[in-house]
């Protein structure tokens, strides 16, 4: 009896032995089952599979998750790049095709970012490998991470090591029982904030090396207002110059009461959980590109304006894991990847260094050779004869060792070269034609015909439907890479070429798209929706000329008549089309013929002078008037360049003053200091000349009003248009 309850235990044992083999073969293979569809998750969405494949080859405890944005990839760029110029900026530095053509300076030496520089950085495909993938790590409190790792991030940064040392508001140097590190990580703790992401958000915006200005305590600012503050997230610091972006940021901490580190320190974390991470901004990503705003907020409330501002501090983190022996194949992380609607089967690419263009030029030699690369060491592809008219799409920016530049060049027959420069004399504007046509879909605007081949154009901005363009030159590039190109001018006086699969003629007779001008003498918001609650895309001021694409869109909003539209710089979306209770209308059906409409011209002769917009080159007004000299404010002939209020023109047997709309200081654009310069003559404390005076007069009623003084500063914030 013994031996069978012996042989009916041992039976039991065995069986309850391969039923936990069995369900530890069933975890590992369901395990691996999930670790396998982390990747493979995202094999709807082009180039995503095969870059996290690999991610996951090396780590394959990492977790990848989809954020379902909802968003369409090409209204997403251009809502980022010129919903509102100056909200992605990149350095000063940086060559053509980083910077936006709108020309902003933000900050002190940071330029607006062409659409181009934004849509590198925006495409998730370029970060995910090893050095960027943890700008999309979740920054939600981790107790993994430790004061070890902290100190990597910032043991460059010699502000934050050891205890902290500050100056109060009296002067006097005072210390806290406390290292910076562990403020850090008490912060992290007590607001559910990555310690890791604070230590590189401090390290990202105050840099390595010594304390700058913001976090001193030593920054008097006016009066001493401001000395025994700090601002280690440089949280609400804005502004044209140092000295505003100090005032700003130590302002704002000055009325968090943010009188030593610590204060600081803690203030920035909570800010940024309460305002960034509280709203699903919960990576780096998120928080500089915001995309998943849980209130529906896109596009805006975005932490840093730098626009490779997430990948760098992204890149710190990874460096702090590498050093402390943290990626391992059997490390485990979270990452957030978002994905777009209609996204591109190509990675967008890196803008280059050259300086982007696209100008007619004649070789001027015979026998010159096109290369296929900058210099005599490369292979010819053919050779050109004097007087041969070509495309250049590229200036080089820097000489080869024989002291040439090779600039870019486009043959008749699509194919890309290099020819060196002084073989090259640029030409007049090429055109033959003058044709309205309208964009029908989202499409690249490009420096040149095609999109293949090792040597290729550059994408300057993406175009949006309902756009109108204007057709200058058709019949020449008719089968490159498998489509005629059409060169445009767009409605800022930029030249490109588009391909005509994504146009079509406009004719306003017979078309349903109309042109409309915004009446509302308060302006009108441009929703993402048809909805009083939906984000607003952009705001734009009385008179600004709209592209209306659709009328009488349904919406649940049914206070509203809702209008669908298209600004000139490509923003696609809703405006309300008149006042619900009053039916006085917010915008107007505009004839092309309308003879009162200056919206689209860029100069015009009236009485003694020339009247033109801000940023108006010769070479634009000598198309017209042919036999034009000009004269800068120092009477020396100018042959080139943006003309400037002040300047004169010779036409036609008779001499004319130039005043350019808003221009105070004859440099022939908008800034700043002719604002200031309104100010001051509205106020008393300056003069301005008779010609300076029509220039500040924008809203031409013969007068210089704070209207003028507010219409300038909102065209420089990018929510007003200055018109003739």
């Amino acid at each position: 009896m013994l031996s069978k309850n012996i042989f009916n235990i041992n039976k039991i044992i065995y069986l309850i032995t391969i039923i936990c083999i069995l369900a530890s073969l069933f975890t590992f293979f369901l395990e691996q089952e999930t670790k396998a569809a982390y990747s493979s998750k995202f094999k709807n969405y082009p180039g995503y599979e095969p870059l996290l494949k690999e991610l996951q080859a090396a780590h394959p405890n990492w977790e990848f998750e989809i954020l379902e944005t909802g968003l369409d990839w090409s209204a997403t760029i251009i809502a980022e790049s010129t919903g509102y110029h100056g909200k992605n900026v990149v350095p000063s530095s940086k060559g053509s095709a980083w910077k936006c053509s709108c020309g902003k300076t933000v900050d002190v030496n940071w330029k607006c970012a062409s659409t181009a520089a934004v849509a590198y950085y925006m495409d998730p495909r370029n970060s995910l490998n090893e050095d960027y993938i943890f700008q999309f790590e979740e920054l939600s409190y981790d107790d993994k991470q430790t004061v070890d790792g902290v100190k990597k991030i910032l043991s460059d940064c010699n502000y934050m090591q050891g205890n902290i040392t500050y100056y109060d508001t009296a002067g006097n140097k005072q210390t806290i029982n406390k290292t910076y590190v562990d403020a850090i990580m008490e912060a992290g703790k007590k607001y559910n904030v990555s310690p890791y992401h604070l230590a590189s958000r401090i390290r990202q915006e105050q840099g390595a090396g010594n304390a700058g200005t913001m976090i001193s305590g030593t920054w008097t600012g006016e009066s001493g207002a401001y000395k025994g503050y700090y601002n280690y997230f440089n949280i609400g610091a804005y502004g044209k110059t140092n000295t505003e972006i100090f005032k700003s940021g130590l302002s704002y901490a000055k009325t968090k009461g943010w009188n030593n580190p610590e204060k600081a320190i803690h203030g920035g974390a909570d800010f940024i959980a309460r305002e960034y991470i509280k709203y699903g901004q919960d990576t780096l990503y998120l928080e500089k590109f915001n995309v998943a705003d849980k209130d529906g907020n896109y596009y805006s409330h975005q932490y840093m304006t730098n626009v490779s501002a997430s990948k760098t501090e992204g890149e710190t983190v990874r460096e702090a894991y590498r050093d402390m022996g943290l990626l391992t194949s059997n490390s485990k992380m979270k990452f957030k990847i978002p994905v777009y609607k209609n996204m591109p089967e190509m990675r967008a690419a890196q803008p280059g260094t050259e300086q982007i263009v696209t100008q007619d030029v004649q070789v001027n030699e015979n026998s010159v050779i096109v290369r296929n690369g900058k210099g005599t060491n490369y292979s010819a592809i053919t050779t050109l004869n004097k007087g041969t008219k070509i495309l250049r799409i590229e200036l080089d920016n820097s000489k080869d060792a024989n002291g040439r530049y090779w600039d870019k060049v486009v043959l008749s027959n699509g194919t890309k070269g290099y020819i060196s420069r002084e073989y090259l004399t640029q030409l007049s504007l090429q055109s033959n034609c003058n044709e309205k046509y309208i964009v029908s879909a989202y499409t690249n605007f490009r420096n040149g015909p095609g999109t293949k081949g090792s040597i290729s154009t550059t994408i300057i901005k993406l175009l949006s439907p309902g756009q109108i363009i204007t057709v200058v030159e058709k019949g020449k590039y008719e089968n490159v890479d498998a489509e005629a190109w059409y060169r445009v001018k767009l409605s800022d006086g930029t030249y490109g070429y588009v391909g005509t699969g994504y146009i079509k003629p406009y004719d306003a007779t017979v078309s349903d798209v109309d042109k409309v001008k915004v009446v509302c003498t308060d302006g009108l918001n441009i929703r993402k929706d048809p909805s009083s609650k939906a984000t607003i895309l952009k705001a734009v001021a009385e008179g600004t000329i709209l592209t209306r694409t659709e009328k009488d869109v349904k919406s649940s909003d049914t206070q509203y008549t809702w209008d669908k539209v298209t600004t000139s710089s490509g923003i696609v979306g809703y405006v309300v089309r008149e006042d619900p209770s009053t039916k006085k209308a917010w915008i107007q059906p505009l004839d092309d013929d309308n003879s009162n409409n200056n919206t689209d011209k860029k100069f015009e002769i009236k009485n003694s002078n020339l009247n033109c917009v801000p940023k108006v080159d010769i070479e634009t007004i000598k198309k017209e008037l042919k036999d034009a000299t000009f004269k800068d404010n120092s009477q020396k002939v100018q042959t080139t360049g943006i003309v400037g209020t002040g300047w004169t023109i010779t036409t036609g047997g008779k001499t004319y003053t130039i005043v350019v709309k808003g221009d105070t200081n004859g440099d022939g654009e908008v800034k700043a200091t002719d604002y200031m310069r309104i100010k001051n003559l509205i106020m008393g404390t300056s003069t301005l000349t008779d010609a300076q005076k029509k220039a500040a007069d924008v809203n031409n009623d013969g007068e210089v009003k704070a209207t003028d003084y507010m219409k300038i500063k909102n065209f420089i914030m990018g929510t007003s248009n200055i018109t003739i």
